[in-house]
């Protein structure tokens, strides 16, 4: 996670609720999903934002009991979060819209399925990029173009601070019993570690100097709202 306080995190399926995650959208400022999504092309207001007991529907962020004035910028990398078929309406109806719909100023969606380490890469940039003072469309410009350029040797960079957190997880393997929530969090957080090591390593046995450079990487992200 990345400079995000404990307690607005949700994570693992005891935390990331339905229930819990309208409350935190209520009282940020914002807020980060990296989860799983699905759009309904075929009913746009069934896009969904796939949660630990369920989904938040689209047709459920536009309602008037969805209110949320206080959110500055809302960041969707879950897939699909921007697909929809503009011939079908006058207006797009994807769950990006949803959010703008329920007050969120901006909102950073997806076009399409997105790669998980592409993503996690795209959304550190995107956010260096907004510490610096940019605004939001050239947040996003500079992010795609940071993740198009990146390369093996600044992969290996990250590589060593994964397979570190990696080992350190291992060893704290049998300090939670197996039915507590610590253990829960653990696993979750082990898992990911697990599988980022994992894609990094086949990035370092491949012959591609610029793992990220194709369009499906970097092309899928897309911004709304305010600048």
């Amino acid at each position: 996670m990345y400079k995000i306080l404990p307690e607005n995190r949700l994570i693992g399926s005891t935390q990331a609720t339905s229930k819990n995650y309208r409350q935190l959208a209520q009282k940020v400022q914002v807020l980060h999903s990296c989860h799983h999504a699905q759009s309904r092309l075929d009913n746009p207001l069934e896009s969904q934002l796939k949660l630990a007991d369920g989904s938040i529907t689209l047709g459920q962020l536009m309602t008037p009991s969805w209110r949320l004035p206080q959110l500055v910028e809302v960041f969707l990398s879950c897939c699909e979060t921007n697909l929809g078929i503009p011939s079908l309406t006058d207006d797009i109806f994807t769950l990006s819209i949803g959010f703008l719909c329920a007050g969120a100023r901006s909102v950073v969606s997806t076009l399409w399925s997105v790669n998980d380490l592409a993503t996690a890469l795209f959304s550190i940039f995107y956010y260096q990029q907004r510490q610096e003072g940019r605004n939001r469309p050239e947040a996003l410009q500079q992010a795609q173009i940071q993740l198009r350029e990146f390369t093996k040797l600044d992969l290996n960079k990250i590589f060593q601070e994964v397979e570190a957190r990696e080992k350190v997880l291992i060893i704290n393997r049998k300090k939670y019993p197996s039915d507590s929530i610590e253990y829960q969090q653990w696993k979750l957080e082990y898992n990911i570690y697990t599988k980022l090591n994992r894609r990094i390593k086949e990035i370092e046995n491949s012959t591609q100097q610029f793992p990220f450079s194709e369009p499906h990487y970097w092309a899928a992200f897309i911004c709304h709202g305010l600048r």
